[in-house]
């Protein structure tokens, strides 16, 4: 499991680069929000990929678990009625 203080660290720190980027930005709060939009709209897809991508890999991984469980379900009926017979 990851350390969930660096987990906090990164968000502070993207946080921090973030508000550092719209400083820069200048401008009134309607050109920092189209800016953030724009990022924002960047970002987006990229990590719904990122998400799709570890769902599968995740479901993947409970498909394998599952289908060893079926075959030691099956071992286990299979030697239950070698010692019954």
């Amino acid at each position: 499991m990851p350390d969930t203080r660096d987990l906090e660290a990164r968000v502070i720190k993207l946080q921090r680069n973030t508000a550092a980027l719209l400083s820069l930005l200048g401008g009134d709060d309607d050109d920092k929000l189209r800016f953030w939009e724009i990022l924002k709209g960047i970002t987006t897809p990229a990590e719904y990929k990122l998400v799709a991508h570890s769902l599968d890999v995740m479901q993947a991984q409970v498909d394998q678990v599952e289908l060893a469980a079926r075959s030691i379900e099956a071992s286990a009926k299979e030697m239950g009625r070698v010692r019954a017979g």
